[in-house]
């Protein structure tokens, strides 16, 4: 457990928490390290305060360049639809193709290596509901380090509701497979669903309230607001999902790592010698996420895309009903598995959500 640190070091992870000036957060995280006891318990601590740091500092870097590229490197996508999924592979995996194949978008498609540049968009339609893809940039070795525009592609990435992994079975799927989910990794964003997740987020004014589907282990929602209390945490929304304990908790307040579901295509499935390799990169993955063969050649598998995201994200439908009709409404509210109606009451109206009893 980490809960052994001392009250001066808390003291000072709260003031870094609370800082909005970049420089001046990484100077405050700095010093708490040099501040933190070095030990067993807190390594996992000072790697992720560590990756924070770094995060910070690329995002200083990036606000540089934007400053002087007069924004041309923007790669923000407003979301849309019922999720946001980012499309992430090495360069000539057929990314484009599959965007084309799947939705009304027309993004250029050519053999050219790296041939997207920016972000491309389009709409998934799955019954009636519809998914944004955006087709990332290509990734390469190195991305979470700062090559080829790596850092934003991440972020786009980290932002998303959930992700498509595309690799190529007329090269090497799995050194492809190994490559996306290192630099997935190195960047804190993991593909593999952990047993347990928390999101913690400051509300002002509302107390510590622990929401979501998940369940505490070993601890009660007492033991949560002390502890959150000992970091100077007043006010704050605790999400949880799976099996959730105090240490993970805890571990939430520093780590920047996210869990985003995830499904892998290996496209080309009609090349010769595409069977091998799909049996090799099956054993690469194991059971970590899905793996679906396709092909945009013959339109083979990626009719199962649409109802595997909605599997993956883990969404359900609910039919309103306006006063005045007899009929339900044909277009769905979208909320999470285990959402309850107040939550659907908020997607609806705010006064509704305000009048909810």
């Amino acid at each position: 457990m980490v809960t052994n640190l001392p009250a001066k070091v808390k003291a000072k992870w709260a003031e870094a928490v609370a800082c909005r000036n970049i420089p001046e957060k990484i100077r405050l995280m700095k010093e708490f390290l040099a501040m933190c006891p070095k030990h067993k318990g807190t390594s996992k601590l000072i790697m992720n305060v560590r990756r924070k740091i770094a995060a910070l500092e690329e995002e200083l870097e990036r606000s540089r360049m934007r400053r002087k590229s007069t924004g041309r490197h923007l790669f923000s996508v407003p979301k849309e639809g019922a999720g946001q999924i980012v499309m992430l592979g090495p360069t000539n995996a057929g990314r484009s193709s599959i965007l084309s194949s799947l939705t009304n978008a027309k993004p250029e498609i050519n053999p050219v290596p790296f041939t997207t540049r920016r972000p491309a968009i389009g709409m998934l339609r799955y019954q009636d509901i519809q998914f944004q893809l955006v087709e990332a940039p290509a990734l390469v070795e190195g991305a979470s380090k700062g090559r080829m525009e790596g850092p934003q592609i991440l972020s786009l990435a980290r932002n998303s509701d959930g992700l498509i992994l595309v690799v190529d079975l007329e090269g090497d799927p799995v050194k492809q497979f190994r490559m996306i989910i290192e630099e997935l990794s190195n960047a804190g964003i993991a593909v593999e669903k952990p047993e347990g997740e928390v999101d913690i987020k400051r509300t002002p004014g509302t107390g510590i309230k622990v929401i979501g589907t998940g369940r505490l282990v070993g601890c009660t929602v007492d033991d949560v607001r002390r502890l959150l209390m000992e970091y100077r945490i007043s006010s704050a929304l605790i999400r949880i999902r799976g099996k959730v304990t105090l240490d993970l908790i805890e571990e939430s307040l520093f780590s920047s790592a996210v869990y985003k579901p995830a499904i892998l295509l290996a496209n080309k499935y009609d090349v010769p010698g595409a069977e091998e390799k799909l049996k090799s990169l099956l054993k690469e993955v194991e059971d970590k996420i899905p793996v679906l063969p396709v092909s945009c050649k013959r339109g083979e598998g990626l009719e199962e895309v649409g109802s595997i995201i909605f599997k993956m994200l883990r969404l359900i439908r609910v039919y309103p009903k306006e006063p005045s009709s007899k009929e339900p409404s044909k277009r769905p509210v979208v909320v999470d598995e285990g959402s309850k109606a107040i939550d659907v009451a908020r997607r609806l109206h705010s006064k509704l959500y305000k009048e909810f009893r």
